[in-house]
């Protein structure tokens, strides 16, 4: 009779739960985030199969399951209490309990396989096991993350923005900025020349993408500069847009051109022309353009894709000086055959920067250089370091995560 009571006592015992839980905010947090700390049990990875973490808004519950089926051996955990505060306001504080998993126990079965229940699932955790007794836990934020890499971060941007103001000083004293020569955006210059002297138009196609794209802002900003110089010669410029709102703004960008060169009356808006939304529609209705008016110059500066090569290949038949550039790498190998000058990639942003010479631009290009150099050395020493066994670099480059 002893033997029976004790098999049917061992038979209906549970395995201990954790014990001393904790639960603190991390120490590099913006208040999202809660770090859950316990010790683990003596029967861990025996008796114990593992761990679920439940959370509750109150000490009563009702408690929902946040994690599920952690593995034994497991005695810490990072809870994300909110991921969008604005949809699941952040609360003052949270309850936490650890449940321990008994071996071999039997599964959850949900009353509707279809529609998961976190709070039905905790609820029967917490009757069918052993856990933690309730932990309060209290979000906070910190207002500086005093991580080595996010401090590092921090310095960059002040460096940038120093850097920023310093070139830009310089620039509105009438000091001379030193920028590389690139000899795309020179033949631009010599392009427009060469359709004065032709009699010819110069065809400015800004990409096909929609007006947001940094590329299309960056090809704004280089029509601006175009249309002026087209003014100053008194020249002829056709503006082929492929979306309607781009094709809005490129008019007052080249209205504006005019005026700044001094000739508004030369503005004619019909050679800014919405050609259709349609990728090769456009691409067909610009063939004809460059079959038609015969430009002696064709600038293809924004982004491209499939109609790259076939706008070029038409430019090139037609004997035309063709100047591209873009960020799309898919379509560079494209543009560099043929077309006589490519811009590749940033060389396309700091066009702009290059031709106004607008203090502003040419303080954030000439920033932006010394942070290349930056990160360049950066990748080299760290790679040397690291093959080492040294990885300082590399701590200051990681973010981790913020919380």
């Amino acid at each position: 009779m002893t033997t029976l009571l004790i098999h049917l006592w061992v038979s209906l015992a549970v395995a201990a739960p954790p014990t001393g839980l904790t639960v603190e905010p991390p120490p590099h947090n913006g208040g999202l985030n809660l770090d859950l700390s316990w010790e683990l049990p003596e029967d861990d990875g025996g008796a114990v199969s593992g761990y679920a973490v439940l959370r509750a808004t109150d000490e009563a519950g009702p408690y929902v399951l946040v994690a599920d089926a952690l593995p034994a051996g497991t005695h810490t955990f990072r809870d994300k209490v909110t991921t969008d505060p604005r949809v699941d306001p952040l609360l003052d504080t949270y309850w936490y309990r650890i449940v321990s998993l008994e071996l071999g126990a039997a599964p959850f079965v949900p009353a509707d396989p279809d529609t998961p229940d976190p709070e039905a699932h905790a609820s029967w955790m917490l009757s069918s096991f052993a856990a933690t007794a309730p932990v309060v836990g209290q979000p906070r934020a910190v207002w500086i993350n005093t991580r080595l890499g996010w401090l590092h971060l921090m310095a960059l941007i002040g460096v940038v923005g120093g850097l920023m103001l310093y070139y830009a000083r310089r620039a509105q004293q009438g000091e001379e900025i030193f920028i590389r020569r690139i000899p795309g955006i020179d033949a631009i210059e010599e392009g427009i020349g060469r359709a004065t002297e032709m009699g010819r138009p110069v065809l400015y196609v800004p990409g096909i993408d929609e007006l947001q794209d940094i590329q299309t802002i960056a090809s704004m900003l280089i029509l601006g500069q175009v249309s002026e110089t087209v003014a100053e010669y008194q020249a002829d410029l056709i503006v082929s847009c492929c979306i309607p709102i781009v094709r809005e703004v490129a008019d007052e960008v080249v209205k504006a051109g005019f005026y700044q060169a001094g000739h508004p009356d030369a503005y004619n808006p019909a050679d800014v022309r919405f050609i259709s939304s349609e990728q090769f529609a456009f691409t067909a209705g610009t063939n004809g353009i460059i079959h038609r008016e015969k430009p002696a110059t064709n600038l293809y500066l924004g982004r491209f894709f499939a109609e790259s090569l076939i706008l070029a290949e038409t430019g090139f038949v037609n004997r035309s000086i063709q100047i591209a550039g873009t960020a799309e790498a898919t379509q560079l190998p494209f543009f560099v055959a043929a077309c006589d000058y490519t811009l590749i990639g940033e060389e396309l942003f700091a066009v702009s920067a290059y031709l106004s010479r607008d203090p502003r631009l040419v303080s954030s290009l000439k920033a932006s250089d010394f942070i290349k150099i930056y990160v360049v050395v950066c990748l080299l020493l760290g790679t040397l370091l690291n093959t080492l066994g040294y990885t300082y670099l590399v701590q200051l480059f990681t973010l981790g995560e913020g919380g």
